[in-house]
């Protein structure tokens, strides 16, 4: 009699985690397509290795478009304490240079490689030559100054003794304006000719000073201006997240990132990366099943002796 009605129940729990079992192992096993002769057995691969492409696209997806959104992106990375981080960096980075003796430059060289630092410096002392030197070669102001410089020396004759004086007065508008343009393009020739070695010099020369100046001595002269500095950086920074997070994410296309990935993983590789995160969930199911199986055969002793 007890034999009964311990047995129902155990069979039920038994079957239970077997099949919970078999299920879950199904759906990754097996790995491959099982054939006998042409016929391909059924249930071959498991579900998740048959479908894993589909898989793989569909979290890219959800994860590019809800979990990682541009929404989601912008609240995360203009948050309070992300914003707080950056000033405290910044804030850290003033601290170190004050505390350092070390030069501007020798610090640079600490961080990261030389030669990128000299090809850096170089790249940026050209570019900034050759932006000023465009804009002075094309602003054409040799006339303008060639007026300004013609008229003060009238002005100044003009008080002077008579025979100055006198001089100063022949010289009017019509006659500043006809001395005025050919020695103004004189003054814009030369400065068209020579204002890109002239800034190059004085641009290298002040940089190489402020590279070799220590850091604590460049840390005392920006320590009043650090308050408009850091709101200056920040802003930048906020201005950069909400101007170009979408075009960042669209260069990233974090769903085709994602995609390859996991279909970069091989199936053996893939079912344990998915059982290291369910498996405490599918352990649950498979337990469940035993106890779905122990309850339904209790339920069945029960009408039976009913």
């Amino acid at each position: 009699m007890i034999i009964k009605l311990i047995a129902g129940p155990v069979m039920g729990l038994i079957i239970g985690y077997i099949t919970n079992s078999i299920a879950i192992k199904m759906l990754f096993r097996p790995h491959s397509a099982k054939y006998i002769g042409s016929w391909r057995v059924p249930f071959t691969p498991g579900l998740i290795p048959k479908e894993k492409e589909r898989i793989a696209a569909t979290l890219g997806r959800v994860i590019s478009s809800e979990l990682l959104s541009s929404a989601t992106m912008y609240d995360a990375l203009l948050s309070d304490k992300i914003l707080s981080g950056i000033r405290g960096l910044i804030e850290r980075g003033f601290e170190r240079m004050k505390a350092a003796k070390t030069t501007l430059r020798e610090a640079l060289y600490q961080k990261t490689d030389k030669q990128l630092v000299d090809s850096m410096i170089g790249r940026l002392g050209e570019d900034v030559t050759n932006l000023i030197h465009d804009r002075l070669s094309k602003f054409n102001f040799g006339t303008e100054i060639s007026k300004k410089v013609i008229i003060a020396a009238r002005e100044k004759y003009k008080s002077g003794g008579s025979f100055k004086a006198m001089l100063a007065g022949m010289i009017d508008d019509n006659v500043v304006d006809s001395l005025a343009e050919p020695l103004g393009r004189t003054i814009d020739r030369l400065v068209s000719e020579n204002s890109e070695t002239i800034v190059g010099d004085v641009l290298k020369n002040e940089v190489d000073r402020i590279m070799d100046t220590p850091t604590c001595e460049l840390a005392e002269k920006l320590a009043e201006q650090k308050p408009r500095l850091t709101d200056a950086a920040v802003d930048i920074y906020v201005r950069t997240i909400k101007n170009d997070l979408p075009k960042i994410l669209d260069t990233l296309n974090l769903a085709k990132i994602v995609e390859d990935k996991i279909n970069a993983y091989n199936v053996s590789e893939f079912e344990s990366l998915l059982f290291s995160i369910m498996k405490k969930e599918l352990s649950a199911i498979v337990w469940l099943g035993a106890l779905l199986g122990f309850v339904m055969g209790f339920v069945n002793v029960f009408i039976s002796f009913i």
